[in-house]
């Protein structure tokens, strides 16, 4: 069947293209020879090393999700209900029915960690994080295990490559089923 919404073939670009992010880092031309040739023997041979910050790359790509998923919401007009969990009319509401699984605490955890990487410092929730705030799925001082399998500890969040891969999937899964 072909794809007759432009904004959805959009969206998914934009998801894709952010996943991308992942091939150039796992490249073996940057994480083998670059670290190889570049990397001081002193410091560990990872892409680290290289000034590469895999975890504040991964949550920005995280909000690159969100403000695709926004984005696409606006212009495919759907509802804006306000939401029961933090009262605000949130994204994960607007797509509340185009999910299956475990898509809906996927799209809840991004809401969380877009505001975590957005207005915060880097994936560290400060006091203000959590002041007059009502999260979907972080606790200030809670440890929480995502759907990822990354783990919040409460203050941090540490974010890898599998687990921008992972969102990637469940959002292009949800928005191929808006129509």
């Amino acid at each position: 069947m072909i794809d007759r919404n432009p904004a959805r073939q959009r969206a998914l670009d934009v998801v894709k293209r952010i996943e991308m992010m992942c091939d150039f880092v796992e490249n073996p031309a940057i994480s083998k020879t670059a670290i190889a040739e570049a990397v001081p023997v002193s410091m560990p041979p990872l892409v680290g090393s290289l000034g590469f910050d895999i975890p504040l790359w991964v949550g920005l790509g995280m909000v690159g999700f969100w403000a695709t998923l926004d984005a696409f919401a606006e212009r495919a007009v759907l509802s804006n209900p306000k939401c029961v969990t933090c009262g605000r009319k949130c994204m994960p509401e607007r797509f509340a029915t185009y999910t299956q699984g475990n898509e809906g605490q996927c799209l809840d955890e991004i809401e969380d960690i877009r505001h975590l990487y957005a207005h915060n410092f880097a994936g560290e929730a400060d006091d203000d994080y959590f002041q007059n705030r009502r999260r979907h799925i972080l606790k200030q001082g809670a440890n929480v295990l995502l759907s990822c399998g990354a783990q919040f500890d409460g203050q941090r969040l540490q974010l890898g490559l599998s687990h921008l891969r992972m969102y990637s999937g469940a959002v292009q899964q949800v928005l191929e089923r808006v129509s």
